[in-house]
């Protein structure tokens, strides 16, 4: 019998970081008409959030749901789908961010993404 592992603790972060950077976008959609597609295109980032007791699967939702969604905010460029692009990226990298077969990668990922999720939720929330 397998005993189950938990998520890494940067992946998980990461995974928080996606959810948390939803909020600008979803902010800026809720007063709209188009609050339903905003909450719509929200509600699964959280979903890896529940799967951190099994890394396998807890990788593989963050990787489908976040190309999904780096697919959606292309294609919903112009209803402003643009807003969820920060949360996409950070799922799509948590899928690979694994300290135990990636040692190293965490950091340059922190390094490059914390900044930019920050500023974008900065912007997001007091630029609004």
């Amino acid at each position: 019998m397998m005993e189950n592992q938990l998520v890494r603790t940067g992946q998980s972060a990461l995974a928080v970081a996606a959810a948390v950077s939803t909020l600008p976008g979803l902010a800026i959609g809720l007063p709209t008409p188009l609050a339903g597609i905003f909450l719509l295109t929200a509600m699964p980032v959280a979903i890896p959030l529940f799967l951190r007791r099994e890394p396998q699967n807890f990788a593989w939702g963050s990787l489908i749901i976040g190309t999904g969604l780096l697919a959606w905010t292309v294609v919903g460029l112009i209803l402003g789908m643009f807003l969820f692009m920060p949360a996409a990226l950070l799922l799509t990298t948590a899928a690979f961010v694994d300290p135990r077969t990636r040692p190293g990668a965490l950091g340059v990922v922190a390094a490059l993404g914390i900044p930019v999720a920050t500023g974008f939720l900065f912007y997001g929330v007091i630029g609004a």
